[in-house]
This record gives structure tokens, sequence and C-alpha cells, in this order.
């Protein structure tokens, strides 16, 4: 019988954080920004999305986590959406058991001055990064201090300067991540993945999904754990986590740290019994010694951001497969440059995956192209 103490789950989007968290018994709450129709099936959900953009609205949020909470002893998850405003989580703690990094810790590892510098000494090759702009901007990117998901991600040359800006000299090497659970003492890495991106507009490297199953190199392996574990260690970091890098010559040069529970991390949730979200939570009561080894990968998982390149109107009769997630509700619209839904696969290898995604890629394209609202093409979307 689930709990009868909810578990809140905060995040841009929440549905991931839900599924897993549901499998624990535990009832679940969410306040996320989509409320997609999959989300609404594990337990209540709040909008407190922004109404214009994509992100968290402060005082939407505070009010759906009183409601939420009031009376009982709730345990709070966060996932993305605190990278820009990260003292928030302060705030959120007054309302229940906060299970997330602590603010100081995840401002620290968002601002580039310090994370690289850390990075860096603990062995991680990392790109020249800079908050001055670079006197000739050609081969730098421009990217924002707390942003998330890689729609803030420019091509330095003709964007405009901000404070909040900072920038990275552009490198090539193949987008990859390892997803990992720290205790504060260690990271039990659960596996490399394979990222990938699309060109949304003019941001050319948004988030577009992951596949699990990617193999590296014995020694780089070895390697990485030893960064990773020194990485915990030094900062005390708990939880569900992650590290973008591009492999590259055999070398894994780190691009961004994200001290909370990635997206990647629903590859893995099968193989743990009862969530990884479990999992999670286990991990700010102490050491994680239990954790099951993670495998040798025998198969891969994927899935894949679908993006709208035009407003779309969902109709009420709307259905979709097995393995599409993250449903856009019957009846709403989906604005052009906004994610319209994800579709997943699975198989023996990730071009193979690649292969599956790039096929049901398509088969939603089609789908959706017979609910276009408007026929304008996109340049800029909902993207900040």
């Amino acid at each position: 019988m689930p709990s009868l103490d909810p578990l809140v789950v905060i995040a841009v989007s929440g549905r991931a954080l839900a599924e897993s968290a549901a499998r624990s018994a535990r009832r679940v709450v969410v306040l996320d920004a989509f409320g997609d129709a999959d989300t609404r099936a594990v337990g209540p959900v709040f909008d407190v999305g922004l109404r214009h953009g994509i992100g968290l609205y402060r005082k939407r949020m505070l009010e759906a986590l009183a409601r939420a909470t009031t009376g009982r002893d709730a345990i709070i998850v966060t996932g993305s959406g605190f990278e820009r405003h990260p003292h928030w989580l302060d705030r959120i703690a007054r309302s229940g058991r906060l299970c997330a990094n602590p603010a100081r810790l995840v401002a620290a590892l968002k601002d580039p001055a310090i994370a690289f510098e850390l990075l860096g000494a603990l062995g991680w090759p990392t790109p020249e990064t800079r908050t001055a702009v670079p006197e000739y901007r050609a081969g730098w990117l421009q990217k924002r201090i707390g942003g998330a998901g890689g729609i803030h991600v420019r091509r330095a040359p003709g964007t405009r300067h901000a404070s909040n800006a900072f920038y990275q000299r552009e490198i090539t090497g193949v987008p990859m991540s390892v997803t990992f659970l720290a205790d504060a003492e260690r990271a039990h890495v659960l596996g490399y993945n394979r990222l990938l991106t699309a060109a949304i507009g003019r941001a050319p490297f948004c988030h577009a999904g992951a596949i699990s199953g990617a193999i590296l190199p014995g020694s780089l392996r070895t390697d990485l754990q030893a960064r990773l574990d020194r990485l915990v260690r030094v900062t005390a970091l708990r939880g569900l986590n992650g590290i973008d890098f591009l492999w590259r010559e055999d070398r894994a040069v780190a691009v961004e740290i994200n001290p909370r529970p990635t997206a990647s991390f629903e590859l893995y949730d099968p193989d743990f019994e009862g969530g990884l979200v479990r999992w999670h939570v286990r991990s700010f009561d102490g050491r994680l010694g239990d954790v099951p080894a993670t495998p040798e990968p025998q198969y891969s998982r994927g899935f894949q951001v679908v993006y709208a390149d035009r407003t779309i109107a969902i109709p009420t009769e709307a259905s979709w497969p097995a393995w599409c997630h993250d449903l856009p509700r019957p009846g709403s619209v989906v604005h052009a440059g906004a994610p319209a839904l994800t579709v997943g696969a699975s198989g023996p290898t990730v071009a193979a995956v690649q292969l599956a995604l790039d096929d049901r890629v398509a088969l939603i394209r089609q789908q959706l192209a017979r609910w276009l609202a408007q026929p304008a093409v996109t340049t800029e979307g909902i993207l900040p």
C-alpha cells in the first residue's frame, strides 16, 4: 500500500522521476511545467511552469508545494529547473525532507570559474573557458551560467554579450555523458551514454535524448571512475548526478557537471528494484554500499525528444504508440520550438537503437503533420 506521506517531484519535466518514485509504492505528487498525460497517470500534477519559455515559476511553485505538503512529512525530489536559481532549494527545504544537493554546492558547480578549475584539478581535460568576451569569437561558444538542456548554447560570432554569459572554446568529439549515484564517498557508475542533440532555431545544441550502453576503452573507464570518486569525495555529492563530456582521441573532455538527476537516469531505472528514485533518496541517509553492481551493457536503451517545428493542435482523440512518453494532453497546443513528446527504443547496440529511434521519430512526425495549427516554421520558438 502506498505511503500516506507524499513524495513530491519538482522539475521542468517530472514524468520520469514520478514514474520511478511510484515503483517504490510511494504516493507521488508532481510540480512541473508540462503536465503531460502520462505524468498525470502517476498522480496529482500542479502546473508550475512559466507562461512564456520553458522553466519553473517560483511563486506558483511555492504555492503548489504548500498545498501538496500541508500537514504531511513529505519527501521532495528535484530535477532540472534550479540551475539558474539554486537558492530556491533552501526555500523548498522548509516544506519537507529535501533530497537534493545543497544550494551552495549547486551554485558552485554551475559557476564556470569554479567548476572547470575543480575539474582540471581532479584530472579532467576541459575546454578553454573564460567569462570575458574573446577578442576573436570564431571557434568559441557562448553559454549561459546556470543554463540547462543546451538551449542556451550559441556559437559566439554574432551574439550579444550578457552579464550571465561565459565562453568556451568549441571542440570536436562524440557527445557523451556518465550517469552515476553518489553517496558523498564514491560514485556508483550506472553507465555511459551517447547524447543526442537537435538544432532549434539559432540554438544548435539542444538536448534531444540519450542512448545507454556506450562502450568506452577499459583504461578510460578506470580513469573516469577514479576522477568521479575524487569529485564525489571533494564535493560530497549525493544522489543521481551526471557529467557531460566529449570523447575524442581516447580522452573524455568534461563540458558540464549536473548535480541532480539527469534525463539519462531513466535508461537504467528498469534495472533497479523499486526504481532509482528510491536509491536517490537513500543516498541522503548515508553510504550506499549495497547498490547492485552495474553489469557490462548487453543491450542499449534510448530516447529521443521530438521537437515541434510548427505549432500543433493536439486533438482530443489523439492516441500514441506504446513507445511514446511525455505525451501532450488531448486538446492542448504544442508551440513551434517546444518538445512535443519523446520516443523510446531498445536494441543490441547503440547504433541499432539510433536506427530504431530515427524510424519512430519519422512516424511521429508524420502523425504530428496532420495536426498543424499554422504553417510558419519557427526561428526561435519558445526557447529563451
